[in-house]
C-alpha cells in the first residue's frame, strides 16, 4: 500500500434505523477495519433506539473518520443517503447498510478495479447470504459481461445496491436519489444514470454478506413492484427502445406475478 495521503479517499455512506446494536457494530467495525483504510465513514442515523444511537455515537467518538447525521425529524432512506452524499468528500463513494458485513478487502478490491477500469462509472459485485447468526446461506452471483447486465436490467436489478462502488462526479453531476420512488430508489437512480450514457457493471469478486431474516419476498410488497414499473416508465431510454420496451413490459407484468412464485425465483437465485 501507498502512504494514505497519496491514496484516493474513498467515502462510505450508510443509512441506518434500528438495527440491532450487534449488526450494527459488525457492519460498522467491517468498515473501519477494510485493509483499505484511507476512508471516512459518514452514517446518517434515523434510529429511535438508544442502543442504536449509542453504539453509533461510541464508533463516532473513537474514530475519526466516522461523522454522524442526524435530523429533528425522520428523514427516510434515499433522504438520508442523499444528505450523505452532499457531505462527502472521497474521490469515490460507496454504500453500506448497517445490518451488513463487507469482506475485508472489499474496498481495496474496488479501487482496483476502478483504477484499471476508468471508463467503468459505478459498479457492484457479488454477494454472501447470511442469517441472523451471520451464516453463509446462500450466495448471489451478479452478470458481469455487457450483454448479460443488460438482459439482467430487462428484468430486475443488476446491481447488489450495498456493494456499489461509484466516481463522485455522478454526484458533482447532480444525480442524487429521487426521493419519489421509495423501495425502487437504487434502481431508479441506475436506470438515470444509465439513460444519460454512464457506465454501470458489476465485476467478479464477493464483496459482502448481506443479511436476510426470514422470506425475502416479504420485503418485496406490490408498492415495490410498482414503483419498479414506475421508475421505468420515468427513466424510458429512446437510445435503447429495445430495452426499455422489454423493460416495461417486464415490471408491469411482475406487478401481477403471485408472491409465492416471486419467492421461488429468489430462493433458486440465491441457490437455495
Amino acid at each position: 500500500m501507498e502512504k494514505k495521503d497519496k491514496q484516493p479517499l474513498v467515502s462510505v455512506v450508510m443509512a441506518t434505523f434500528n438495527e440491532p446494536a450487534e449488526y450494527i457494530s459488525q457492519s460498522i467495525e467491517s468498515i473501519l477495519h477494510q485493509t483499505y483504510s484511507h476512508i471516512e465513514l459518514i452514517i446518517a442515523d434515523d434510529s429511535t433506539n438508544e442502543d442504536t444511537r449509542s453504539t453509533i455515537d461510541l464508533y463516532a467518538k473513537q474514530d475519526s473518520r466516522v461523522t454522524v447525521i442526524r435530523e429533528s425529524t425522520r428523514m427516510g432512506i434515499a433522504i438520508a443517503r442523499n444528505k450523505c452524499f452532499q457531505r462527502a468528500k472521497g474521490q469515490y463513494i460507496t454504500i453500506m447498510d448497517g445490518d451488513d458485513v463487507s469482506l475485508p478487502n472489499r474496498i481495496e478490491r474496488q479501487i482496483a478495479f476502478a483504477c484499471d477500469n476508468p471508463d467503468v462509472d459505478l459498479f457492484g459485485g457479488h454477494i454472501n447470504i447470511i442469517n441472523e447468526n451471520g451464516n453463509v446461506v446462500a450466495q448471489r452471483k451478479y452478470k458481469t459481461s455487457t450483454n448479460g447486465f443488460l438482459r439482467m436490467f430487462i428484468f430486475r436489478n443488476p446491481l447488489a445496491h450495498p456493494t456499489i462502488f461509484f466516481k463522485r462526479h455522478i454526484i458533482d453531476e447532480g444525480f442524487f436519489y429521487d426521493i419519489d420512488y421509495k423501495k425502487a430508489e437504487d434502481l431508479e437512480f441506475y436506470l438515470r444514470l444509465f439513460k444519460n450514457g454512464f457506465h454501470l457493471t458489476n465485476m467478479d469478486e464477493f464483496l459482502l454478506n448481506y443479511r436476510i431474516i426470514g422470506d425475502m419476498q416479504k420485503k418485496r410488497k406490490y408498492d415495490n413492484w410498482y414503483f419498479n414499473h414506475k421508475a421505468r416508465t420515468k427513466n424510458f431510454n429512446w437510445h435503447r427502445p429495445v430495452f426499455s420496451i422489454l423493460s416495461w413490459c417486464i415490471s408491469y407484468i411482475y406487478l401481477y406475478v403471485p408472491s409465492k412464485v416471486v419467492s421461488l425465483l429468489y430462493k433458486k437465485e440465491n441457490n437455495g
